[in-house]
């Protein structure tokens, strides 16, 4: 059975050598090949094609985006991420539950087996990438539970309260305390933490799933 494709990558020499290779293959059939992440959603929409193979870094629309919008319109595409993102993202698109990832230092005959494998109704997850996706979650892991660990359970309310954009007046009169008090609990938590204002420090709670 011949699979249908639609190919999306912002490098055009890399979209020109995957179209190119999936072209002259008996088994696969380029439908259409992009550079947008808009593209490659209207190209699947279009073209219904068994597999999207994608890079995550597109322009318009990321890679992610595209993910999640064809999760919500329930698309029968399958995507394929054939990615060199930053492991963060690679982290989310495994979150996400895409059944083929490659890392874009592999060959095209590993890409080549990941499209079929997934195809069939497999998962081929690139195991050079999940061990890193994994190093990084568990580094993460541990970044959170000592950024816990460093403040009390107030300061801890007083940063969320930040984080939503409270002002230290607003803070002070619903944990029932003087402003100075708020602005005090505030102090140490910036030196705790190492942030030098609000958004810094809003960063680092979204940063740390401390939210």
């Amino acid at each position: 059975m011949c699979i249908d494709l639609v190919l999306a990558d912002p490098h055009p020499v890399m979209l020109d050598g995957l179209a190119h290779g999936f072209e002259g293959a008996s088994d696969f059939s380029v439908k259409a090949a992009v550079r947008t992440g808009d593209d490659a959603l209207q190209a699947v929409r279009q073209f219904r094609p068994h597999v999207l193979v994608m890079d995550l870094s597109l322009a318009h629309r990321s890679g992610l985006s595209v993910i999640e919008e064809m999760q919500t319109e329930a698309s029968s595409t399958r995507p394929v991420v054939f990615t060199g993102a930053p492991i963060g993202e690679v982290l989310r698109a495994i979150d996400m539950g895409v059944p083929g990832l490659v890392s874009k230092d592999k060959s095209r005959q590993v890409l080549a087996r990941c499209i079929k494998s997934v195809h069939d109704g497999g998962k081929w997850l690139d195991r050079d990438l999940t061990m890193k996706s994994m190093s990084l979650l568990l580094e993460q892991q541990k970044k959170n539970s000592q950024a816990s660990q460093l403040l009390t359970p107030r300061e801890l309310t007083v940063a969320r309260m930040v984080t939503e954009g409270l002002p230290n007046k607003k803070i002070a009169s619903k944990l029932f305390i003087s402003e100075g008090t708020a602005k005090l609990h505030l102090h140490h938590i910036y030196q705790k933490l190492n942030c030098p204002g609000r958004m810094s420090l809003q960063r680092f709670m979204q940063e740390h799933g401390l939210l």
